[in-house]
């Protein structure tokens, strides 16, 4: 399916005699020296089969997700928390009076026994060995900051937590007070525009990725993850580099649309949460119409700044497309913790103070359509899921920039300290996905990299020179 690129070619007539000299032109004549080198394409069933295999060997070959040593039982906690005390716990409240430092020193206490007993990630970010030290340092500093003179605000234990925990917790989802833990471990896509190789001999393969040319090519460009672009080189090979950070696609008030770009079939959905009965009629339709796209040759999927909601909606499609479940390789699990069970109002017959633990081996896919997934740093969350489907799926090929990567932890919830009112957001939950790392902060890369508001674009380039249409 690949199409031939034609050299260019430059033809110079050179006249003899007396004719007198021709009228200059509008602007200089091409010449060999100044013309650009044509990027060849690579040829794409070869691109997509290695994309297919990688994949399926993650679900195939690759050992089992195992979390039990992150998930003990904790029955011994099944009675730290009275009714009342849960319920202050769960309901929003200002600072009524001045902290002291005991009372500050007090929501601390509140705050470490709230995460030893409920967090999700509390074994698997270190247990009592990583947050008891952080529990000490965190009294010192208020005993500190008041001992300088300075104002106990409910600020200022926001930011002692902050400091005290952002080093350890790589968690997209937890935020505490107006801060959010994740951004000393977020990346972002950078790249440099217009330059693309047909060739990625002798680079550095960490700046170097696939990515879709202007003629819709799959060839490579210059394209890296970075916190904040100061640590990226200035050049490389015979290369002078000019990085730009990759921006982040727009949002419409829809939450899920149909449509046609250049005669190929998109769809879109940019959150999967009802906030109005117009959306939930959205997300109804986005659940049953799978099954109206399974024989399309070439699909749009369209994922970019979607934050997340139920994964539901992308299950129910997701089965109607392919005729079975996904299937992604994870593990999902829940913390049947007193706050948990109170925050849900979730009463367990049993298994108070157990885990309950859902692994899926993974099952591979099988797809004729071509689905292009567009991604980008808004996706995150349920928005994720959508790519964790996708990836158990052939024939698929993300398209854009890196995912939010806020997955980690689910069934997130608010609590608030009781003295200082300050909020905190966490999961009570623990999930996987094909590897036992975190990959929130980083989110799952992108097969073409492409600067996500051309996304689109550059998925329609790519079916015309491929001939996907």
């Amino acid at each position: 399916m690949k199409r031939r690129l034609l050299p260019l070619v430059l033809s110079l007539v050179l006249m003899a005699g007396c004719m007198p000299p021709p009228e200059p032109s509008p602007s200089p004549t091409p010449t060999l020296e100044s013309a650009p080198t044509p990027v060849a394409g690579m040829d794409f069933d070869a691109f997509l089969e290695e994309v297919n295999t990688r994949r399926k060997a993650v679900i195939e070959t690759e050992a089992a997700l195992d979390i039990s040593q992150w998930t003990p039982d904790f029955t011994g906690q099944n009675d730290t928390y009275t009714e009342e005390e849960m319920e202050l716990l769960l309901t929003p409240h200002d600072l009524t009076e001045p902290l002291t430092v005991e009372t500050a020193q007090e929501d601390i206490e509140t705050f470490f026994t709230l995460l030893r007993t409920t967090y999700g990630a509390y074994e698997y970010f270190g247990g009592d060995e990583v947050f008891g030290p952080l529990k000490e340092q965190a009294l010192a500093q208020v005993k500190q900051e008041a001992g300088d003179g300075k104002i106990l605000l409910s600020k200022t234990v926001q930011d002692i937590l902050v400091d005290a925990l952002s080093p350890v917790v790589r968690d997209g989802h937890f935020t505490i007070g107006e801060q959010s833990l994740i951004e000393s471990h977020r990346v972002y896509m950078y790249y440099v525009p217009g330059l693309y190789l047909s060739k990625a001999e002798g680079l550095d393969l960490n700046y170097v990725k696939p990515t879709i040319g202007p003629e819709g090519q799959i060839c490579y460009g210059f394209y890296t993850l970075s916190h904040d672009g100061t640590d990226l080189p200035d050049t490389l090979g015979d290369y002078d580099l000019d990085w730009t950070q990759a921006e982040r696609s727009t949002r419409g008030s829809e939450v899920f649309t149909e449509y046609s770009y250049q005669d190929i079939p998109v769809l879109q959905s940019t959150q999967m949460y009802a906030s109005t009965p117009e959306h939930e009629t959205q997300l109804e339709r986005f659940a049953a119409c799978g099954g109206e796209y399974a024989d399309e040759p070439v699909l749009i999927f369209d994922v970019r700044a979607n934050p997340g909601g139920s994964d539901r909606w992308i299950m129910n499609w997701f089965e109607g497309f392919t005729g079975q479940p996904a299937q992604p390789k994870r593990v999902f699990s829940a913390r049947y913790s007193q706050m948990f069970c109170r925050a849900f109002d979730f009463n367990p017959e049993t298994g108070l103070g157990t885990w309950m633990v859902s692994e899926d081996q993974g099952t591979w896919t099988p797809s004729e359509t071509v689905t292009l997934l567009l991604v980008d740093k808004g996706t995150a969350s349920s928005g994720e899921t959508v790519v964790e489907f996708f990836r158990s799926m052939e024939n698929v090929l993300a398209i854009g920039g890196p995912t939010s990567g806020c997955a980690l932890v689910p069934n997130n919830c608010t609590f608030y300290l009781p003295h200082t009112g300050l909020s905190v957001y966490f999961g009570t939950g623990l999930t996987l996905c094909e590897t036992m790392e975190p990959l929130d902060g980083t989110g799952y890369l992108p097969d073409l990299w492409v600067n996500p508001p051309d996304a689109l674009d550059a998925a329609a380039r790519l079916c015309d020179y491929y001939g996907l249409k």
